[in-house]
């Protein structure tokens, strides 16, 4: 599976250690958008692999990323559909290619990335959330390091500083302090399923 970076790479080796019965899987950070991008020809075309998933952030545009990666599967002969389904894209393989999964942080739909999808896992009714939301809008704006549309994400990772692994994502997914029992979350677990599962 292709991911932009290690905080994605976390995520999916967190949830693979706490589901049960998630098939594996291996995880390849190639550290941007670009570079998995890139990859796609190559590793699509690699002799006897049965699944490629991509996994990015849809960022400003989810339509954007989209356009991009079918056009790269366009590439080595992949149709994607014209639209990505919200529950995550599964195009079944054919030939030598093949079965190709897409997911599109946050929810194949949204314009946002994977601390939008981390966001739904935080558990409802969390006492400490509140406190790294006012932490966070609390700094003034001429000190601020980050862009107003990063706030979640400084939210996010002021959260995971309280945590028993402080800052680690994934290790917060072991430790149960990230629920994988939401929608959102769920729904990405049987994407994993249906795009590693049963490979003959």
């Amino acid at each position: 599976m292709l991911v932009e970076g290690p905080d994605d790479r976390a995520i999916a080796i967190g949830l693979r250690s706490v589901v049960e019965s998630l098939p594996e899987f291996h995880v390849d950070d190639r550290g941007s958008i670009e570079q998995v991008l890139d990859a796609i020809r190559q590793e699509v075309r690699v002799p006897g692999r049965k699944a490629v998933g991509i996994v990015v952030d849809a960022n400003e545009s989810s339509g954007q990323r989209w356009q991009a990666i079918s056009g790269r599967l366009a590439g080595v002969g992949i149709r994607a559909p014209a639209e990505p389904d919200m529950e995550g894209t599964i195009i079944e393989g054919s030939g030598r290619l093949p079965r190709i999964g897409i997911w599109i942080m946050p929810d194949n739909g949204s314009d946002g990335e994977l601390e939008d999808f981390l966001f739904t896992m935080v558990p409802e009714g969390d006492p400490i959330w509140p406190r790294a939301v006012a932490y966070v809008d609390g700094i003034p704006e001429q000190d601020r390091k980050f862009r107003k549309k990063k706030a979640l994400r400084a939210q996010l990772h002021a959260w995971l500083a309280t945590r028993r692994e402080p800052r680690l994502s994934g290790l917060a997914i072991r430790a149960g302090d990230l629920r994988v029992d939401g929608v959102l979350s769920e729904k990405l677990v049987d994407w994993l399923r249906r795009l590693f599962g049963e490979l003959e």
